[in-house]
């Protein structure tokens, strides 16, 4: 939706919530746990919680298709708080077409230790363009649209990725609704328009009966579509926007997700509160190199009975944006997590806690930080000049997107190998790791996910790291304490030093 914010502006307020389970918003939950189906009228009981959470009053709603369908559940439920609503392609099926739909079109993802639910799943990204429904593969169902490049492609494999198993609950949810039943009652002013190559195009003609507050106007082109639902919404404003804030009751979730806006980008955090009341310090978690702040969620749950976590994805990687173009990649990540963290480390002194490859992030992000009090470094790498220049030589592949998908692939095979030698490209005896190798699949493709989300960045992050050399004031009096593995007991670790006591190692 970020194209659809910068054309629009200039003339409203624009507000593009990740639905519950997608994207980085958590799934809807039931008896404290996510949901594998829900309605309509679910998300857009959601949706209304999020505008008082946000301390709105009146607003507007465009949708795109699965939105679009939100955006009629809240004219219908919520006829008071919304002004109007601009709904782009509206599914309205048969019978036959829904239930054909929700047996085929949303099979599940599970991951295969060979990686070949990776080759199903690009194939499965590529058919959604050429036919509607994806599965029904014949002329009557064949779309005109030109074979996107395979870098946008990736794009929405990613978007698929981030949902993992909560993907199908929105669809099967949008494609069982009748949201043709909802427009005979509707007050609320709304336009369903479409393109003519959108698919839902032809479902317009299927509306048989709708309120005098809704219109239907195709149009022959995208860019037409998107005009008409802008001149429609400007037409029916909603209220003035405000900085005030509504009821934050979500504050109090074991983990919130929150972004830490900063001139140029953002950095997106998960915050634990102590669950025992502040008991020390801000903890600032650090994830490996291609890594994600997610991945660390069992390491941050553990910590935060001692201290209020901050587990960061660093810039470039996870939901963070990419670091400064213009600075190195290790100087700019420092640079936009300093920048980033320096309200929050104003409110509270700070340990830094880095694991595995990020030690040089969070030795230079502790001389950058005020109010930084400690390092920590979790399982630092040791590399010697050996595998400082196999490392560059080998451990960085560009992973390129591949119209044929063959890289995801070689992404699959690099997680996997990784948890069978050390370094991942090192595949003789000599490298083999020793011990039981933890060969999850599902362990494999989401760290797999978290390495393409970060691709073009972490390799340029973990070149710099591997030439770091900590000037002879890094770190300054900071301690820093050194782990070969995770402790059994952290207390003693973040416990305080003493003065004039050596650091821990």
């Amino acid at each position: 939706m970020e194209p659809l914010i910068r054309a629009w502006g200039d003339a409203c307020t624009l507000i593009a919530p990740d639905s519950p389970g997608y994207g980085c918003s958590q799934p809807l939950q039931r008896d404290g746990q996510p949901v594998t189906s829900a309605s309509m009228d679910q998300f857009a009981v959601a949706t209304l919680e999020f505008a008082d959470a946000l301390g709105l009053g009146r607003f507007g709603v465009y949708g795109f298709h699965t939105g679009a369908s939100i955006g009629m559940a809240l004219a219908q439920l919520f006829p008071e708080r919304v002004a109007a609503v601009a709904g782009n392609g509206l599914v309205v099926l048969t019978e036959d077409e829904r239930a054909a739909i929700l047996r085929d079109y949303l099979p599940p993802l599970v991951p295969r230790w060979d990686g070949g639910h990776l080759a199903w799943l690009w194939g499965r990204m590529r058919e959604q363009v050429i036919f509607f429904p994806w599965h029904d593969r014949r002329a009557a169902t064949r779309m005109r649209f030109a074979m996107p490049p395979a870098d946008r492609l990736q794009a929405g494999l990613l978007e698929f990725l981030a949902a993992g198993d909560h993907y199908p609950v929105a669809y099967a949810a949008a494609f069982a609704d009748r949201a043709e039943l909802r427009l005979p009652a509707l007050t609320v002013p709304v336009l369903i328009t479409a393109a003519a190559r959108d698919p839902l195009a032809a479902h317009l003609a299927r509306i048989s009966a709708y309120s005098p507050s809704v219109q239907l106007v195709p149009a022959p082109d995208p860019a037409t579509a998107l005009e008409s639902a802008r001149t429609h919404l400007r037409a029916h404003p909603g209220d003035q926007a405000s900085d005030e804030t509504g009821d934050q009751t979500t504050k109090a979730a074991a983990v919130t997700s929150e972004y830490l806006g900063v001139r140029g980008g953002q950095v997106r955090a998960l915050r634990l509160p102590a669950r025992s009341g502040p008991r020390g310090p801000l903890l600032v978690l650090l994830h490996p190199v291609a890594g994600a702040a997610t991945a660390l969620l069992d390491l941050a749950t553990e910590l935060a009975a001692w201290t209020e976590v901050l587990a960061v994805d660093l810039p470039g990687h996870g939901a963070s944006d990419p670091p400064p173009p213009e600075a190195g990649a290790l100087a700019g990540t420092v640079t936009r997590l300093s920048a980033a963290l320096a309200s929050v480390a104003a409110r509270s002194t700070v340990t830094v806690l880095g694991v595995g490859s990020s030690a040089p992030v969070a030795l230079e992000l502790a001389r950058e930080l005020p109010g930084t009090q400690r390092v920590i470094l979790l399982d630092p790498p040791d590399w010697s000049a050996a595998d400082i220049r196999d490392w560059r030589e080998q451990g960085l592949p560009p992973l390129l997107p591949a119209w044929s998908g063959g890289h995801l692939l070689e992404a699959w095979h690099l997680v996997r190998d990784g948890r069978l030698f050390s370094p991942w490209f090192r595949r003789e005896p000599a490298g083999i790791r020793p011990g039981e190798p933890d060969l999850n699949d599902a362990g494999i493709h989401r760290e797999m996910g978290d390495l393409l989300r970060a691709n073009g960045y972490w390799q340029a992050l973990l070149r710099d790291a591997l030439g770091y050399r900590p000037a002879p004031e890094s770190g300054g009096e900071l301690p820093v304490t050194r782990l070969a593995e995770r402790p059994a007991n952290w207390g003693p670790v973040l416990a305080p030093a003493r003065t004039g006591s050596p650091p821990p190692s």
